[in-house]
């Protein structure tokens, strides 16, 4: 079983915005949506855009390089199916945010 790494801390990330986190080397995109925090690899599979540096519109962040969408809750592609984003688990811990070292399956 992975562990859990703490990234930052509630109140550090605003609701409706993200930011990239290392964990465990991995860069991760952690993002607050109204409260929940959701976490998806960085790396858009297209061009290899930052999605933590992407703008977030409800649970859709559009990768900044060439707009394609994700929905951070699912790691899904909106804009080219064949595409999707590994989802790490998020934890919280009083008012720290962990996320598993490792993706989901």
């Amino acid at each position: 079983m992975s562990d859990f790494i703490k990234v930052a801390r509630r109140g550090e990330i605003a609701p409706g915005t993200g930011r990239t986190v290392d964990v465990a080397g991995t860069p991760v995109a952690l993002f607050n949506v109204d409260g929940q925090y959701f976490a998806i690899h960085n790396s858009c599979p297209h061009e290899d855009g930052p999605l933590g540096d992407g703008s977030l519109c409800g649970a859709v962040v559009t990768c900044p390089i060439h707009a394609y969408e994700f929905d951070v809750t699912s790691g899904e592609c909106l804009t080219e199916p064949v595409y999707r984003v590994e989802r790490f688990e998020v934890r919280l811990d009083g008012d720290d945010i962990l996320v598993r070292e490792t993706a989901e399956a």
